[in-house]
């Protein structure tokens, strides 16, 4: 049986720089996981403007503005799944889906069914609130237009980030190209 090799000073180094590099070249692939800055600004106002404009037009605008909103939603989720789409938003790379781990899968998948559940709700009681605050959509569309505007990048990177925290992987966990 084969005595074990001590590396020596310089095989050392080498592997030390070696997986530095790999460290930055992994830092600098999750950096590319996320959309592109004016994705964020353009889904910001137009969240604004979709939530606002029943406030200012009336609500027979909701008759058309809450299907474009959808159809918006849909072609955007559309395009991250194609590899063109995701170029033109931006988006150099994404996670492997094998690569997310389930819980956050899991709890993701329950915030965002909790969250529609609310939504629902919510609209089906409005008539019977009773309550009349002027503006509230104005409100809401600015806080959410402006979160995705000013925190949307570092959101995508911190929900790409706590996707794979979970899982050590000796791999690349990202698709695509860099």
């Amino acid at each position: 049986m084969p005595e074990p090799h001590e590396p020596t000073a310089d095989e050392a180094a080498n592997a030390a720089r070696t997986l530095r590099s790999v460290e930055r070249r992994r830092a600098q692939a999750h950096a590319g996981t996320g959309a592109a800055r004016w994705v964020d600004v353009v889904f910001g106002v137009l969240t604004f403007a979709v939530l606002a404009a029943p406030d200012f037009f009336g609500s027979d605008v909701t008759g058309w503005t809450t299907p474009a909103f959808s159809a918006l939603a849909v072609g955007y989720v559309v395009l991250l799944n194609t590899r063109r789409g995701s170029a033109l938003l931006g988006q150099r790379a994404r996670l492997r889906r094998s690569e997310i781990s389930g819980r956050f899968a899991l709890v993701a998948r329950v915030v965002i069914l909790a969250f529609a559940a609310i939504g629902i709700a919510l609209a089906l009681l409005q008539p019977d609130l009773g309550v009349h605050v002027p503006y509230w959509r104005t409100a809401l569309g600015v806080l959410l237009g402006g979160a995705l505007i000013l925190f949307g990048g570092r959101m995508q990177r911190a929900l790409a980030s706590s996707a794979t925290r979970e899982r050590h992987t000796t791999g690349s966990t990202l698709n695509g190209h860099i």
